[in-house]
């Protein structure tokens, strides 16, 4: 069994300055209320479709409106950050699994192209593209963890029942990219750790439609999982950049 790296010892400084992605959903609002309370010094730049849904926080915040599924919006939103800046850990916590008229897909017969390109443009190409920018507006010589919401469906390996078409490809999809990022980032010394994060099944509204057939022992409250991906986040180093980790701080294939 994959030893989880939880049971490393821990020497990160804790954050001082923080970014979350998707600040207003359910697990990116659960990280930066258990960020506060574990870090009650820290500053937070949260990013968010409707920033009036930001919770009110004891600590020092940027809030900045942007939109995952548009590129200019995205690169509008970080040109508000400085030039260089220092940031310790940025979390990308969004996502999409279905809509009120788009369910996941039981079968090819299902698959249309609206739904895989949504899909795609939320679960893949919008966090590339936020990483793209984010990479370029950060210090480069300063330690960066970046974390991006990804699902164990989207392991090609692990998949043993199929469904689910456009969100499990859209995720693959993600995992690749992660995994591209650092093999570059480390051909350039720069240092810079860029994992992806599996949060279990947490009630939130993504997971909604589907938490009936999930046992209540393995439903998960959001703080539940944001303390959890915090600590996987306190533990992870340059030699984790590109892997995938669940919320135990275990790593699974792609």
């Amino acid at each position: 069994m994959t030893q989880s790296i939880l049971q490393r010892l821990c020497n990160t400084p804790p954050p001082e300055c923080v970014l979350v992605a998707g600040a207003s959903g359910g697990i990116g609002q659960a990280i930066c209320l258990h960020l506060v309370e574990q870090f009650p010094s820290i500053t937070l730049i949260r990013l968010a479709r409707n920033t009036s849904k930001l919770l009110p926080l004891t600590v020092p915040t940027q809030d900045i409106m942007f939109d995952i599924t548009d590129a200019v919006s995205v690169c509008d939103a970080l040109e508000l950050l400085p030039g260089n800046v220092n940031i310790d850990w940025i979390f990308i916590a969004t996502g999409w699994l279905h809509s009120d008229i788009l369910y996941p897909e039981k079968t090819w017969r299902n698959l249309e192209a609206d739904h895989l390109l949504h899909a795609f443009t939320v679960n893949a190409i919008g966090p590339t593209l936020l990483v793209k920018q984010l990479l370029a507006k950060i210090n480069p010589s300063h330690l960066t963890t970046i974390g991006i919401l990804s699902a164990r469906v989207g392991s090609i390996s692990d998949n043993q029942i199929g469904g689910w078409h456009s969100y499990r490809a859209s995720k693959a999809a993600l995992n690749m990219l992660i995994k591209n990022f650092a093999i570059e980032l480390k051909r350039m010394k720069r240092p810079t750790i860029v994992v992806g994060l599996q949060p279990g099944t947490t009630d939130t509204p993504l997971s909604e439609p589907f938490k009936h057939h999930v046992s209540p022992n393995y439903l998960q409250t959001p703080e539940f999982t944001a303390s959890h991906l915090i600590d996987v986040m306190q533990h992870l180093t340059l030699e984790d950049s590109g892997q995938l980790f669940d919320y135990t701080g275990v790593c699974f294939a792609p």
